[in-house]
């Protein structure tokens, strides 16, 4: 059945086979109209998915997995294989209690944020790049403050709430600069800290390769750059940076602006190869951060879940 609201401009529907859904919790099943709009965006990132654009009747069968680096998907394991991600010993079950609790919580920014994927996906499928890296860029503009607020309140200890922010506000220049505050703070012990993500020069030629290389390469600041980086057939940009990146091929391209270092349409012979390039990179970036946002808060109300049942049971 399809989720289709009448003011949105895409409908969504199940793509997977009888045999997976006869396995996967109700409330994680694309049903009707009234699907949690952070399930479709879930559904949609995760490779799991079939959405609709209304207006022209493209249908867009989204089958690759931008929370992991390769784009796998997990064929007909979503239930099995995609939960693993918030926990090892995570289930969809328990995913499933978790969607539902939030079904009518931040709804208003849940839509905005499918929206913009939706759109991306949309463009993407019309080999539009330069169309759908706009609307990536919405989406990051989206949740580069709504994030670290949802993060931050998932606990039931307001004091840790409190100096969580804290240390967010502490004055970032730049644009994004609390969003970059917020990447340090949530990978602050974790190993992907250290990690990069890798954008594939792939071209037809080695003078497209080579220039298109040159192009991306000069665009960056030395400390942005990882050791990764294979001249000139893979540039390696630092995990917590990839937002700089973005932001900065934006500016050079979209913002063009006298006296700064502009990406020159008249050194492209097609400006979509370039986004092409970057486009799905940047997505799984910032599919990354978003199941670190999730995952965090699907623990958190796991734990406080469990603290009540055995309260309860306490006191029975």
């Amino acid at each position: 059945m399809v989720s289709d609201v009448s003011d949105f401009p895409f409908s969504y529907s199940e793509c997977l086979a009888p045999t997976t859904l006869s396995r996967i919790p109700e409330k994680l099943k694309i049903n009707g109209s009234h699907d949690p709009e952070i399930l479709l965006i879930i559904r949609l990132l995760s490779g799991a998915i079939t959405l609709e654009h209304k207006y022209s009747l493209v249908k867009i069968l989204q089958k690759e997995n931008y929370f992991l680096a390769n784009f796998q998907g997990y064929a007909q394991y979503w239930d099995r294989d995609f939960p693993k991600l918030i926990g090892e010993n995570y289930s969809a079950e328990q995913l499933s209690h978790f969607v539902d609790s939030q079904r009518f919580i931040n709804r208003s920014f849940y839509k905005n944020i499918l929206s913009e994927l939706s759109y991306f996906f949309y463009y993407q499928k019309k080999q539009a790049h330069s169309s759908a890296f706009i609307f990536l860029y919405r989406a990051l503009e989206h949740i580069s403050y709504a994030l670290p607020l949802i993060y931050v309140s998932k606990t039931d200890d307001f004091k840790s709430t409190f100096d969580s922010l804290k240390r967010l506000m502490i004055k970032n220049p730049g644009e994004l600069g609390f969003f970059k505050k917020f990447i340090d703070t949530v990978y602050q012990n974790d190993s992907i800290r250290e990690s990069s993500v890798d954008f594939d020069i792939s071209l037809t030629t080695e003078i497209e390769q080579r220039n298109m290389f040159n192009l991306l390469y000069g665009l960056c600041k030395p400390a942005i750059i990882a050791d990764s980086t294979e001249d000139p057939r893979k540039l390696s940009i630092k995990y917590t940076e990839v937002g700089c990146f973005l932001i900065t091929i934006r500016n050079r391209f979209f913002h063009y602006t006298n006296g700064q270092d502009n990406i020159e349409s008249s050194n492209i012979a097609d400006i979509d190869v370039l986004f092409s390039l970057t486009n799905k990179k940047f997505l799984y970036w910032i599919s990354t951060i978003f199941l670190a946002v999730i995952s965090h808060n699907a623990i958190q109300f796991e734990n406080i879940t469990t603290q009540i049942a055995q309260q309860q049971n306490r006191t029975q």
